[in-house]
């Protein structure tokens, strides 16, 4: 047992230490690892949930429903399905305007199915009868999607459940309502009467209470009728009043504006206190020389009384000199004296002086506010033009008072006149009450009896399927998709037998283009011969009926030829790689081709990638020569094919690079030994 391990440890390591030694075997190792992840990956995501998508699946909507007047009321039931499913946006729903134009959208694959309202839909289907339903006609082509075809069959009879629902909603809304609801229709009538006879019974007991009223207002109308009187002569004189008033409003706002006119500007009134304030600085100027003077003639005085006394020692002129000192002492004593009474009046001067500026201040603010109290005073008064208006409307009310006592004459006589009415009113109601009366017994109590058919009434509408292209079976449906994936696997097993990189070193001097479609001769044999297979066993086989034989068995060449070139290409380039890569190839194409299902009912990424993969012009060309859809259009598909296995020629033609060994050493591209 420990041999045994030591064995498999040794012969382990061999394997482990290629991979230490190859970079590129780990990397291809590593590729191998993820490989199942990445085909379930691409496989599972393309499919995952188809329900979630179908807002993108594209169907055609086509009413040519004319419509109908149904027991008065217009009625087209095919606007409205068709608007009733635009707002549920089941699908990507696509107006067209006539029935052949989605017919030919259809063939063509730019939709699904179509969905076309006949013209004389709502006149089969609003009436209900069963002798005639109302037929929706779903249009698809199996051919160009398989699986379309089927969610078109699964429509149809949901569209008709549709339509019939509406229509059992709206025909008991419009046709049943004159029959059944006729019963209502008779106890409401009923029911009405009985109110109509209780009003009159209310009527005629309200026209007497009424009588009785305005008898009572008719004697109320007197006094107010004497008042209206007394109102008009009492608005009378305050109108005249009024008047007075006004005009002496008016005068007096004229007088004080004239008085505010007359008021002293601010400017005097500043230059008064500024001289008054100059007088009183004046006179206390005056005050202080008086009493300078009145010094001076003091010392004056006594001056000359000494002059006076020394001039009487003189022998020469002593005595004249004396005797005018003398009159001088006397005229500077009076001046002495004058002065002081001067002082005196001065200073009675100067306090008045001061009395006076004091009141020329009080007088300044008195007219101040004289001047504010004048101007609200004069703002206050109402305009002229108000107590126009004033005066008018008190001449109004004198007038209003008059038409009131002339109104209230009038209701006084109209009540009187209506009193009267009322006896008749009443008289009426009694009558109109007797007739309703008469009327409650004589209405029918029997109601007219629902005519048609319960089975039409149930099921007015009925889908139809219209198929182009049309498929046997399931297993010749899906064709299409795994022809071209047997096709695939036949050329990437083709590649196991041949090198793609490799040439004995006797052709090393061959031009490239020589090499490369030398490379592809025999295995392009190969393939054909797998084409040629695969149609007899398609055809003798499952029996498949094909329509054109000659296009089916050339699709299939092309196809096999083309794909062969594009792996063989994909080898030379990566080598091993490149077929683990073209085995992944393989199933992004089978989720982008929109062979098992729409590919609108996919995500993004994979509507986005489908034009541009061959896969998914193989399938289209399919389609086209097995089953005749797309309008039997393979000449595009075709082209699109061949161009592929061009591309695919051209660059593992002039790209990539060959090793060339010893002749010897050439052989097969698998262990045969």
């Amino acid at each position: 047992m420990t041999s045994l391990i030591a064995h498999l440890r040794r012969v382990a390591g061999a394997e482990w230490g290629l991979l230490r030694r190859h970079p590129k075997l780990r990397l291809s190792a590593a590729g191998v690892l993820l490989l199942p992840a990445l085909y379930a990956l691409i496989y599972l995501s393309s499919v995952w949930d188809p329900n979630a998508h179908t807002q993108a699946l594209p169907v055609a909507l086509v009413s040519e429903d004319a419509g109908m007047v149904y027991r008065g009321i217009s009625v087209n039931v095919g606007n409205e399905l068709l608007a009733a499913l635009e707002a549920g946006k089941e699908f990507a729903y696509r107006r067209y305007p006539t029935a052949e134009a989605a017919r030919e959208a259809v063939r063509k694959r730019d939709m699904i199915f179509a969905l076309i309202v006949p013209a004389d839909f709502s006149r089969h289907a609003a009436p209900g009868a069963d002798t005639q339903r109302g037929r929706l006609i779903v249009y698809t082509s199996e051919g160009n999607s398989y699986t379309g075809a089927g969610i078109a069959r699964r429509f149809a009879p949901e569209v008709a459940h549709q339509v019939n629902e509406t229509l059992n909603e709206r025909r008991w809304a419009l046709v049943l309502d004159s029959s059944a609801g006729s019963v209502r229709t008779l106890d409401a009538l009923r029911r009405n009467v009985g109110l109509l006879k209780a009003g009159a019974e209310q009527l005629a007991e309200g026209t007497q209470q009424a009588q009785k009223g305005m008898t009572r207002l008719a004697a109320g109308t007197a006094p107010a009728l004497a008042g209206a009187a007394e109102l008009a002569g009492s608005s009378t004189q305050l109108a005249d009043a009024g008047a007075q008033l006004t005009e002496g409003m008016r005068r007096t706002a004229g007088s004080l504006r004239q008085m505010q006119a007359r008021m002293p500007p601010e400017a005097e009134m500043r230059a008064l206190r500024l001289g008054a304030t100059s007088l009183s600085t004046g006179q206390a100027v005056m005050a202080d020389a008086v009493e300078q003077l009145q010094g001076g003639a003091g010392r004056l005085a006594g001056g000359l009384g000494e002059l006076r006394r020394s001039s009487e020692d003189s022998l020469f002129v002593g005595a004249e000199i004396a005797r005018a000192a003398e009159r001088l002492e006397g005229g500077a004593n009076q001046l002495t004296e004058g002065l002081k009474q001067a002082a005196a009046q001065q200073e009675k001067l100067v306090a008045g002086s001061k009395q006076l500026e004091t009141g020329v201040y009080r007088a300044m603010a008195g007219v101040a506010a004289l001047g504010s109290g004048l101007s609200g005073l004069t703002g206050a008064l109402p305009e002229d033009r108000r107590l126009d208006d004033f005066a008018f409307g008190m001449k109004e009310a004198a007038r209003g008072a008059q038409t009131l006592q002339g109104g209230l004459r009038q209701v006084n006589d109209g009540a009187t006149t209506l009193s009267a009415s009322l006896a008749k009113l009443d008289e009426g109601a009694a009558r109109l009450a007797g007739g309703l009366a008469l009327l409650a017994t004589t209405l029918p109590a029997d109601s007219p009896a629902l005519d048609g058919t319960a089975n039409g009434l149930a099921a007015p509408a009925e889908s139809v399927i219209e198929v182009v292209a049309p498929v046997a079976n399931n297993g010749t449906g899906l064709a299409p998709n795994f022809v071209p994936m047997a096709l695939w696997v036949g050329a990437l097993m083709t590649c196991f037998l041949f090198h793609a990189r490799k040439w004995p070193q006797g052709v090393a001097d061959a031009p490239r283009l020589a090499l490369w479609l030398g490379k592809l001769a025999v295995p392009a044999g190969l393939v054909l011969g797998q084409a040629a297979v695969m149609l007899v066993m398609m055809v003798l086989v499952f029996d498949v009926k094909v329509p054109n034989l000659p296009t089916f068995a050339l699709t299939l060449g092309i196809a096999s030829l083309s794909f062969l070139a594009i792996v063989f290409a994909m080898v030379k380039f990566l080598g091993d790689i490149g077929k683990v890569l073209a085995v992944l190839l393989l199933i992004l194409q089978l989720s982008s081709a929109g062979a098992l299902i729409p590919i609108e009912l996919t995500n993004e990424f994979f509507q986005k990638i489908s034009p541009y993969l061959p896969f998914t012009w193989v399938v289209r060309a399919f389609r086209a020569t097995l089953f005749g859809a797309f309008d039997g259009d393979w000449v595009m598909p075709w082209a699109a094919v061949v161009l592929a296995g061009l591309v695919a020629s051209m660059a593992g033609a002039f790209l990539g690079r060959y090793r060339f060994v010893e002749d010897a050493a050439y052989g097969p591209a698998i262990d045969i030994d």
